[in-house]
């Protein structure tokens, strides 16, 4: 009974082996492009206050902020009531921007430790039938895959980092913004 138990449990983990495997290489992947779109979006954001919303990355809030004041400008508590809800929309989209990368940091170590431990099971087999070929084989997948979610966790770790910082002090600009442009239409 043990032994049909411990061969469906080593079936079972052999065919998570290439699922993960596979879903480590599209992490990797993702984990690039990540940092690509990052670097590439880094000199796009003016320091300049004035050019963030003319021309820069908070362009299109400011637009539609001038589109909502234009709009209510007679109704003030209506006008407060659409800039509040058009910056719970951009919070709210700032969020969805950060939620994959968010789980990526979590994923990318599980998926690393199993694929840690899923090849130690035939690698423990190989040993004891005295296969040094295939023990070595199983513990390079098992150290690699351990690096490669160890490192998609820290370059994720590192691009939300930098995003939340960049989003905080856009939502920051962003409610500025919007309160000098409320008192100016007054």
């Amino acid at each position: 009974m043990y032994s049909e138990l411990m061969k469906i449990f080593l079936a079972i983990s052999n065919a998570l082996l290439y699922p993960v495997l596979i879903l480590l290489i599209v992490l990797i992947i993702l984990c690039f492009i990540d940092l690509g779109v990052l670097l590439s979006e880094y000199p796009k954001r003016s320091k300049n206050f004035d050019d963030k919303f003319k021309g820069g990355h908070l362009s299109r809030f400011y637009n539609v902020l001038n589109e909502v004041i234009l709009k209510y400008r007679d109704d003030e508590d209506l006008c407060t009531i659409e800039i509040e809800k058009l910056l719970r929309d951009c919070m709210a989209e700032i969020s969805v921007k950060l939620e994959r990368i968010r789980l990526m940091i979590r994923i990318g170590p599980m998926l690393g430790l199993m694929g840690t431990l899923i090849p130690l099971g035939p690698a423990l087999l190989g040993l004891s039938a005295g296969n040094i070929e295939q023990l070595a084989n199983n513990l390079v997948i098992a150290f690699t895959s351990t690096v490669i979610g160890l490192f998609i966790s820290a370059v994720s770790l590192v691009v939300t980092t930098v995003r939340r910082r960049w989003y905080k002090e856009d939502m920051k600009d962003m409610e500025y913004i919007a309160e000098k442009m409320i008192r100016g239409s007054e």
